[in-house]
């Protein structure tokens, strides 16, 4: 018995190893099956006297077996019997089986199809690698960059842009999310989805890396403080740049990665031999929101500099024509745009010069720094004179801001360590910030101990509460603070975390409605489709996905703009915030945008455009960022002016 179950197993694995081989074999299966059944069905009918060949009999039950059109021809009961039993068999061997395994054969084809496993053959296509809650807006930057895309491949000698999306596993569920994410701006032909990892060479070829114009690495969702994350990216790196060295290559792709903790940057660019532009993803955004905490209603002004299709944009712009001429002399160089500056090649790097000096003398290959709808209104007139603008002298003053300002943040995640880092580095200000999250105190501690945060201006007290549980919230008497943050939370799902946001959002609302002067409120969201949730004029919402996705795109697509976007969001360097229009003498008067624009520039100041308090019946007060020219306003008490400087502290 122990015998014939041995040798039966022993078949069983003989046959499930053929059989696993691929298509091929378990069609050499069939047909064996099929020529044996033939010979058994010929020699049942062989001794019938029909047949003087026993060829001929197997072919006979081959013809009933493949083909039931014969089975009225044959005579005899025995006869009759045996080819009905070969036709049964065959509508289950020859075409069952043999659909079955072409089916099967098919399916697994286009299964492999469908996950992305054959390589691409494009050239100057753009490699976004990883799947993550910016791949989507990324691709979709990208796609609706239309402008910025076109210049792109003109200097590039291309014809169509081309995006391939590297994920750990693509399937129709991820390409039909990708296609709703995107929206109406996806293209099919434009968008090519492969399977794999960067970690691995093989995966690397898949996606044509070397061939690519641009590799964008968004940071990794794992982990908590963003070591995880960021060790990822490194890891990732390190694999391009050995991929590169392997094929001994004289032009590496730029790389755009993001990265949590901007520590890790030196580590990074050594990781990475290649041309490199690292993104410090929470920096951009702990500055983002501080400065939204001290300039209510900022983020408008930053929502369409930062996001596709909102507005304005920043552009980058070659106008060597004005080589030799004073910045100063250029202030209507650029009709439609706001000139904010030159970013300049110094010691083979980038160096941004925001709202320079009226006496810098332009380089030919300085790139102009403007904010426009789109890139044709960044374009000179085709005669133009230079003129002396009556800009001012020395630094301009810091803008009026509380001394103390009480700060309520509900949530944690791993933008406030560097949000702390952020108010802490403000000289003139002191702030109080109550922290109260699910989170444990002992972890939060240990991440700021991680991230080497020292407070000296910054007063800091942690609760370990539930927001979402009304008593408890109340308990913290956020009618008392001046601001109320709700972070979204890392360390659960997207939805999840934007569901625990929107809920607490709510029973905020609830608690400060009738207060005479409530707190500002601003809220993180991880996603985008969650913004039309809020209602108008309630609160302020920025998604970092968003902003993050378009930064990352605009610096493939033009690298230089990567030193703006840091003297913008980094510690040093020129800052955008709102200005009285009462300093500049301009309340209760109708101005244009070019008398602004005089009125700011006499303070050695860039104005970017001006915000207007609720008119009428409006809920929300007017920002407008490079406004049209044609347009004048009445400006009255209580509206302020968008400018860019860099003043004293």
């Amino acid at each position: 018995m122990a015998l014939h179950t041995d040798i039966r197993d022993r078949f069983q694995l003989v046959l499930e190893r053929f059989l696993m081989r691929g298509p091929l074999y378990r069609l050499l299966f069939v047909v064996g099956i099929v020529v044996g059944v033939s010979v058994v069905g010929g020699l049942m009918v062989l001794g019938t006297g029909q047949f003087d060949d026993p060829l001929d009999a197997v072919w006979w039950a081959f013809l009933r077996l493949s083909d039931p059109g014969y089975l009225g021809d044959d005579e005899g009961v025995w006869t009759r019997v045996v080819s009905t039993g070969l036709t049964v068999a065959g509508y289950v061997l020859f075409l069952g089986a043999m659909i079955a395994i072409m089916t099967q054969w098919l399916n697994g084809a286009l299964r492999r199809l469908e996950i992305g496993l054959t390589p691409v053959s494009n050239h100057d296509h753009f490699v976004i690698m990883g799947w993550t809650t910016r791949t989507a807006t990324l691709v979709q930057e990208l796609l609706m960059s239309d402008d910025r895309v076109q210049l792109f491949l003109r200097l590039r000698g291309a014809r169509m842009l081309n995006v391939v999306v590297m994920a750990e596993q693509v399937d129709g569920e991820v390409q039909q999310d990708l296609r709703e994410r995107v929206g109406a701006a996806y293209r099919a032909s434009s968008v090519i989805l492969r399977s794999g990892s960067p970690l691995r060479l093989e995966h690397l070829r898949r996606v044509a890396t070397l061939e690519a114009s641009a590799v964008l690495l968004p940071a990794p969702e794992s982990g908590h403080a963003g070591a995880g994350p960021d060790t990822q990216t490194i890891k990732t790196l390190l694999s391009l740049s050995a991929f590169t060295q392997e094929h001994d290559i004289t032009r590496a792709p730029l790389v755009v990665a993001e990265l949590l903790d901007a520590r890790k940057m030196v580590t990074a660019r050594r990781a990475y031999r290649g041309p490199l532009e690292i993104i410090a993803s929470n920096r951009v955004i702990s500055s983002l929101m501080c400065q939204t905490m001290r300039h209510p209603g900022l983020s408008h002004a930053f929502s369409g500099l930062l996001r596709h299709g909102d507005g304005s944009e920043i552009y980058a712009r070659e106008c060597p024509q004005f080589e030799g001429m004073r910045f100063g002399d250029l202030a209507g160089a650029f009709p439609e745009a706001v000139l904010l500056g030159v970013v300049r090649r110094e010691h083979d790097a980038d160096r941004s010069l925001l709202n320079p000096s009226d006496d810098l003398v332009v380089r030919a290959d300085d790139r102009f720094v403007l904010v426009a709808e789109d890139f044709g209104a960044t374009r000179p007139p085709a005669r133009f004179h230079p003129a002396s603008s009556d800009r001012g002298q020395g630094i301009p003053a810091a803008p009026a801001l509380k001394a103390h300002r009480r700060i309520l943040v509900l949530g944690w995640n791993h933008h406030v360590p560097d949000i702390l880092g952020e108010l802490d580095s403000y000289q003139v200000e002191r702030f109080e910030l109550v922290i109260a999250a699910m989170v444990p105190l002992d972890v939060r501690l240990r991440h700021l101990e991680n991230h080497e945060v020292v407070c000296h201006r910054v007063a800091v007290e942690h609760h370990e509460i539930d927001y979402t549980v009304p008593g408890q919230l109340r308990r913290l008497d956020p009618a008392s603070f001046d601001n109320v943050v709700l972070v979204a939370n890392d360390w659960a799902e997207t939805e999840e975390a934007d569901a625990r946001t929107i809920l607490g959002h709510l029973l905020l609302r609830e608690i400060i409605e009738d207060e005479p002067t409530p707190p500002h409120v601003l809220v993180e969201l991880n996603d985008p489709g969650n913004l039309s949730l809020f209602q108008r004029g309630t609160s302020e919402v920025i998604i970092p996905p968003t902003i993050l996705s378009h930064i990352m795109a605009q610096v493939a697509l033009r690298r230089e703009l990567r030193v703006v976007f840091d003297d913008l969001f980094g510690p040093e360097g020129s800052e955008v915030f709102f200005r009285p229009a009462a300093e500049y003498g301009l309340v209760g008067r109708e101005v244009d945008f070019s008398e602004i624009h005089q009125a700011v520039a006499r303070r050695n100041e860039t104005a970017l455009g001006l915000r207007l308090r609720g008119r009428g019946d409006a809920v929300d007060d007017e920002v407008l960022i490079n406004p049209p020219r044609d347009r004048r306003w009445p400006l009255r008490e209580g509206d302020d002016l968008v400018v860019l400087a860099t003043y004293a502290c």
